[in-house]
């Protein structure tokens, strides 16, 4: 009798719990209700805009235009008339049914991309007649602009993720856009904004019935930040302009502050041809032209021998090493001699202080400079090393210092260069004479 009491009594205690924590469940705690509700929603991106670039002056460099992808739900298609939509939005009949088959084994009832950024003209132009087409639907998302076709090599351009970097990056996800070159790309943690999402309640076919809980969830999208670039817009256009025809580069930078203020790479290209649907084919185009290189910009990849400005460079080394003094005479006799080896001089010849040596770029005082300094040791190691040091100190063989995402620093050879270059160790100032005349091996 007892046993059968406490039966009773563990049946109605084990009752009683379950009870209580059914009650906690599907009364009090809302967590599993949620989840259920959220394993019947599906989300849409709500792509973020890109921050905006200004130039020094506050003109708009870098902005922002509408596109539109036009997607497309299999399920909701019936009796398509191939041939109307293929007029409507420009493709063949049989591009739009590889690329409905390739949508319906993505997904028969989940919407997928069909067509990619089509620009505010095309949809505009589709718009109306696209109600004609069940299934078919645009979703918005956001292209940059250029307003001034200037720039081309600062701004840079976006163009979508891979599969790599997104495995890399799960910050981004199919179909984002990143900056691939330019300002774009150097800042693109700050430009790049952060994408929202809209809830939808689907059925059981993955089909949208409404909004989930009218929109309370939905986040909305944060814009990118606007920057302001130390570029002056006017003044780019103006070294463009100049540079018309021409292939090279201009770099003006302000003096006190080492900012930026124009960097012409000619020949360019407009940024717009580098946005939406033609980016790809356009690109392609610009990457091959092996004969002009637009894409290569020459103002801070390009690597030259500095030429005669660097004789001004060479003579305050002159200075500070005490080699020559601001009166030093050399006479020149139509270029430097050394034994058979001779640099051919074009100035006026006869002797020469360092100033008229200057005045008339003469090879011969500068060739001179730079044997003494190499020479004036004792030791051409040191003499060579001493002289580098110099001319790094100028910012040579050095990056430009700018934020862009390429560039190349140029080469001040040393010692250790030359003996690797040459392949013996006992060579002289004269050896590599060239260099005190902006030639040789030394490139900026």
């Amino acid at each position: 009798m007892l046993r059968k009491g406490l039966f009773f009594v563990v049946l109605i205690l084990i009752t009683l719990l379950l009870c209580v924590r059914l009650f906690y469940v599907q009364i009090l705690n809302d967590d599993y209700a949620a989840r259920a509700e959220r394993n019947a929603t599906a989300s849409e991106k709500l792509y973020a805009p890109r921050g905006y670039v200004y130039d020094r002056h506050g003109e708009l460099m870098i902005g922002n235009s509408p596109a539109y992808d036009l997607m497309v739900s299999p399920y909701l298609i019936s009796d398509l008339d191939t041939i109307g939509l293929s007029e409507l939005i420009e493709i063949s009949p049989k591009k739009i049914r590889e690329s409905l088959e390739k949508a319906k084994k993505y997904s028969y009832f989940r919407s997928s991309m069909f067509m990619k950024m089509l620009p505010k003209e095309h949809y505009t132009k589709i718009n109306t007649e696209l109600r004609k087409f069940p299934g078919f639907f645009a979703q918005k998302r956001i292209l940059r602009n250029y307003p001034s076709t200037a720039g081309a090599n600062v701004v840079g351009f976006i163009g979508e993720v891979n599969t790599e970097y997104i495995n890399a990056h799960t910050e981004y996800s199919q179909g984002d856009l990143i900056g691939k070159s330019g300002i774009d790309k150097s800042y693109e943690s700050d430009l790049k904004g952060k994408h929202g999402k809209r809830y939808y309640v689907v059925d059981h076919r993955n089909r949208k019935i409404g909004n989930w809980k009218d929109g309370a969830h939905d986040e909305l999208p944060i814009p990118g930040k606007d920057m302001t670039s130390s570029i002056d817009l006017e003044l780019q256009l103006y070294g463009e302009l100049l540079m018309t025809g021409k292939r090279g580069s201009i770099v003006a930078i302000e003096p006190e502050t080492g900012e930026i203020l124009a960097l012409i790479s000619a020949p360019n290209y407009n940024p717009n041809e580098l946005v939406g649907r033609v980016r790809s084919r356009n690109y392609t185009a610009l990457y091959y032209d092996s004969i002009n290189k637009p894409l290569f910009d020459r103002g801070i990849l390009a690597e030259y021998p500095p030429g005669s400005p660097f004789k001004l460079i060479n003579a305050l080394i002159g200075l500070q090493e005490g080699v020559i003094s601001s009166a030093t005479t050399l006479t020149c006799r139509h270029g430097f001699h050394f034994g058979s080896l001779t640099v051919a001089c074009h100035c006026k010849g006869g002797p020469l202080n360092l100033k008229q040596a200057i005045s008339e770029s003469c090879n011969n005082y500068f060739c001179t400079i730079y044997q003494r300094i190499i020479d004036n040791h004792g030791d051409s190691h040191a003499g060579m090393n001493t002289w580098s040091d110099h001319v790094k100190s100028f910012g040579l063989g050095k990056y430009l210092g700018n934020d862009l995402p390429t560039g190349r620093k140029g080469l001040v050879p040393d010692a250790d260069y030359y003996d690797r270059f040459l392949g013996y160790s006992s060579w002289r100032g004269a050896t590599t004479v060239s260099n005190g005349i902006g030639q040789g091996e030394l490139v900026s």
